[in-house]
């Protein structure tokens, strides 16, 4: 199988794309595909990656201009326009050459500057969570909070989230307005409003609705479609809006 890799040794921007051919094997994922470039072609090659088990959220990227996670894509079932993606230019402009019927393609997360080859800088993707105070203020002498299982099952899906960003980099908002906090920031705010442990569910529902919170999402829903963990911020920033 012949894999076409963006590189950008000097960041920034795609510089070109490299073109590998990789022995597969049945149950081969695309980590696997990567770490065989790296180990036996070019040890040059650059991406992230720390579980291999779709558990850290480390090894988002672009695969067939898909928003997925490289450890949990196996080879034989990579597609084209599986997710059905709302469209816009990062995943629906193709290098020249790119061979879709014989060649997978391979790309760094959108939304986000490049800093090496599948490598990008998730800082606006983190300050977005950060700018959501996404804790709960406490008092001196606070005893312990539990929760019952039908009160936690309102938020289970929500604290599902693994951090990964495939929802920031599928979505259309976050690409031409840098402000905008993002699906998976508004999810998490929204499990915290829900939370029956939070002390002030008020705050949330403030943090929330700011300028750069969800009056500036469209409810295009690509997020949905791209989460790996069935997350699904857009119903929760769907909530939001209706508070």
């Amino acid at each position: 199988m012949m894999f076409r890799i963006a590189r950008s040794r000097a960041g920034g921007s795609i510089t070109h794309y490299d073109l590998y051919k990789v022995d597969t094997k049945n149950g081969m994922t695309v980590l696997d595909a990567l770490f065989q470039i790296q180990d036996r072609m070019d040890p040059s090659l650059s991406f992230r990656y720390s579980c291999r088990g779709a558990v850290c959220g480390s090894c988002s990227m672009l695969i067939n201009k898909e928003p997925r996670l490289a450890c949990r894509t196996q080879i034989a079932d990579v597609k084209g326009n599986d997710m059905k993606l709302k469209p816009f230019p990062a995943i629906t402009e193709t290098p020249k050459g790119w061979n879709s019927d014989g060649e997978i393609l391979i790309e760094p997360l959108p939304n986000m500057p490049i800093l090496n080859d599948l490598v990008v800088d998730m800082t606006k993707f983190y300050d977005g969570l950060e700018s959501m105070k996404l804790w709960n203020e406490t008092e001196d002498g606070d005893t312990s909070r539990s929760q019952n299982p039908e009160e936690r099952k309102k938020i289970e899906r929500y604290v599902n989230c693994i951090l990964c960003a495939l929802c920031y980099g599928s979505c259309p908002i976050n690409a031409v307005k840098e402000e905008y906090v993002g699906p998976a920031a508004l999810a998490k705010t929204w499990r915290f409003h829900e939370d029956t442990r939070t002390v002030d569910p008020e705050r949330f529902a403030k943090t929330a609705t700011q300028p750069e919170g969800a009056p500036l999402c469209d409810l295009i829903l690509n997020c949905v479609k791209a989460c790996p963990k069935g997350v699904a911020p857009g119903g929760a920033i769907r909530k939001i809006k209706s508070l």
